[in-house]
């Protein structure tokens, strides 16, 4: 029996020595795994990853590049709640990162923006709109900077537009008639960060009337998915055309809010209730506008001439948007135009 004993243990330590031998070269080749912690909405995941090897060709390091870029969009896209302005979908991939000034994702009871410091201005504001956000409130007018942003980010304030000198509106990219259930709800539009440089042809005339359309579409039994936001640099106003507004702050150093070339917007309508992703279907209703930041737009008809495709809104932009609908349905529904 103790021969015996001795061959097992003999035989154990040998099984265990290949063991240990199997799992350093596994360490060595593949590298020991490391854990990503994932934020989706309040919820906080951990997935434990295999770390990266070094790239030995292009086309592997394309493919690595690709599946970060894929693992930051599905970060970026998970975790929004139906009814919620971003529930098909983030155009850009926002995060409320810091180091993404130029994209930095700021989330709202009322709207979701993704902010550009660059431009001091949104790159795009997403809102739903049903029922539920349209009351008996008043308009507050009271357009203040946004305390919200970061530390050290400069908030652009009410009288930065100089309307008296390059004759540009403050205008509303989430409307402010959109949010009337309270008081507080309107007041959270006038924030400056859901603001861009509108000539007043664009700002009262075609946008405004755009903006009746969608409440209608409301009273009519929908509900309404929305993004809208600035294009390009170089408005026309009654003052002349410009660029950008400059800004001189107290220290000396000058700032410069772009005044953008179109304003765009695209929208999805379904019929009002629940599981809006499973109702969606090529039967929707669809509408994108692409409106020039130019004073006379108007005297050629209202906003159905500056229809569009939502796909060429992202050509325009190279945004995605409603990535999350399923891929044949988004398909025929974003190359559709809307006719009235």
């Amino acid at each position: 029996m103790a021969k015996k004993s001795k061959k097992n243990k003999k035989a154990f330590l040998v099984i265990l020595t290949i063991l240990v031998i199997v799992l350093f070269a596994s360490w060595y080749l593949f590298g020991k795994p490391y854990i990503v912690q994932i934020i989706q909405g309040d919820t906080v995941s951990e997935v434990v990853l295999r770390e990266p090897q070094e790239p030995q060709t292009a086309q592997e390091s394309q493919k690595i590049s690709d599946k970060n870029s894929n693992i930051s969009s599905q970060a970026a896209d998970l975790g929004y709640a139906e009814n919620t302005p971003l529930y098909f979908g983030n155009p850009t991939d926002a995060l409320a990162d810091t180091s993404l000034d130029t994209n930095y994702l700021m989330t709202k009871p009322q709207y979701t923006l993704s902010y550009n410091t660059s431009t001091l201005c949104p790159n795009w504001v997403a809102w739903h709109l049903d029922g539920d956000n349209m009351g008996e409130a008043d308009r507050s007018d009271d357009f203040r900077p946004d305390t919200e942003l970061p530390s050290g980010w400069y908030g652009v304030k009410k009288a930065d537009y100089q309307y008296s000198k390059y004759g540009f509106d403050r205008g509303h990219v989430c409307p402010s008639a959109d949010r009337t259930t309270t008081k507080e709800d309107n007041s959270m539009t006038f924030l400056m960060t859901n603001m861009v440089p509108q000539t007043p042809d664009n700002n009262r005339v075609i946008w405004m009337h755009f903006e009746n359309f969608e409440r209608q579409l409301v009273t009519e039994g929908n509900e309404v998915y929305i993004i809208a936001g600035p294009y390009g640099t170089g408005g026309t106003s009654q003052k002349g055309t410009f660029d950008n507004i400059p800004i001189t702050l107290k220290s000396g150093e000058v700032l410069y809010m772009n005044v953008p070339a179109y304003t765009w917007k695209v929208l999805i309508a379904i019929p009002g209730g629940e599981g809006d992703l499973e109702r969606i279907d090529e039967t929707a209703t669809v509408i994108a506008i692409n409106v020039p930041n130019q004073m006379g737009m108007q005297k050629t008809g209202d906003w159905e001439q500056f229809l569009c495709s939502i796909d060429d809104i992202e050509k325009l932009t190279g945004y995605d948007f409603f990535e999350l609908l399923p891929d044949d349905v988004e398909n025929v529904l974003e190359k559709r135009v809307y006719t009235p």
